[in-house]
């Protein structure tokens, strides 16, 4: 595509879900023209775990044989010089995508190709392409702005948990740029998202209705493709998670059972350590970080006494003025506490 074709291409970049996320947009130049018309389309090229793509796609092969050997070799500094050039993405974004990294799966960390896709939009339009192979029942977005473009899931393979990184891959002047990313988690505590599924199920049957919303969030969360891939069992479990609780209710409900009205939003957590729950409180005024601290572990101990938390699970604090969004953190202090922490805190 030549340089004349440019205006407004919209590079999505977004790392993570779970005890650290952020969603970043970064915009670029767009391709303006229409290209000629070709049909959509979704082709499979690898399913892995090498690259396999010499005989085929010679660009995109060095491209990936390159970014894996940075990612095994630990040389996320380099990351950055794969991205879009228009996408002014920042020297540091290989640290952040480390840092994500290294908050959810223990080392050593294996990376390989999962699937290779190539993706065919029309008009190189930003397409849903429902047809592609092999994709578990996903459905892969193209990128605007590209004709020809592909969609590559690497797998992260950690001691404790698996992962992916969501690629989306564009042509461009001879050479290949990243411009769409996504680290997804694919298991939380060993489990990935049909067999928390089938917890909230059994606990639903049991009708204890705090695990099984907790365990229907923890599911639509590791099927959670944001605008790079849409699985469609994710609506379904939300279906069922809302049906239990709302999240006003979910708030009324977390309030009752910890006897303060101070509690203004609640979600699960994923973290290294085990799952849990996330909540946001209100407070009147700054408090010193050690009583906050302290406050965070109370509610975690709180939360297990009444059936919120099991002992294996663990809750993250982070407190905010009521003039506040309730579903934003705040710099007013933020606390983490795993299932260790709590016991160790009743034993003092």
């Amino acid at each position: 595509m030549s340089q004349n074709k440019y205006n407004k291409i919209v590079l999505r970049i977004i790392l993570g879900v779970g005890l650290f996320s952020s969603a970043p947009l970064v915009r670029a130049e767009e391709a303006s023209s229409k290209p000629e018309k070709v049909p959509d389309g979704c082709d499979l090229l690898s399913r892995g775990p090498g690259v396999a793509l010499q005989d085929t796609e010679v660009t995109l092969h060095g491209f990936l044989e390159n970014f894996l050997g940075d990612l095994k070799k630990d040389k996320f500094e380099n990351l950055n010089s794969y991205f879009h050039p228009r996408a002014k993405v920042k020297s540091d974004i290989g640290d952040k995508i480390k840092s994500i990294i290294d908050s959810r799966y223990n080392a050593p960390l294996q990376y390989s190709i999962f699937r290779v896709w190539r993706l065919r939009s029309a008009e190189a339009s930003k397409d849903v392409l429902e047809n592609c192979p092999e994709s578990d029942g996903a459905k892969i977005i193209s990128s605007y702005g590209y004709e020809k473009q592909y969609a590559v899931w690497i797998q992260i393979m950690g001691q404790n948990e698996l992962g992916r990184l969501i690629l989306s891959i564009a042509p461009d002047k001879g050479k290949d740029s990243i411009v769409g990313f996504r680290i997804q988690q694919w298991t939380q505590s060993g489990d990935d998202w049909r067999t928390w599924a089938g917890k909230g199920e059994n606990a639903k049957a049991r009708k204890s209705n705090k695990e099984a919303y907790l365990a229907y969030d923890i599911a639509q969360k590791l099927v959670d493709g944001k605008d790079l891939v849409i699985y469609p069992v994710q609506n379904e479990l939300l279906k069922k998670r809302d049906a239990i609780f709302s999240q006003a209710k979910l708030v009324d409900a977390v309030n009752s059972d910890l006897g303060t009205q101070s509690t203004a939003y609640v979600g699960t957590l994923l973290a290294k350590e085990g799952s849990g729950i996330f909540l946001r409180e209100y407070i009147a005024k700054e408090l010193p970080s050690q009583t906050l601290d302290n406050l965070c572990t109370a509610r975690g101990q709180a939360l297990q006494k009444t059936g919120w938390l099991n002992v294996n699970q663990g809750v993250r604090c982070n407190f905010i003025f009521k003039n506040m969004d309730p579903t934003k953190d705040s710099g007013l202090g933020g606390f983490y506490k795993t299932s260790e922490d709590l016991k160790l805190a009743l034993k003092k």
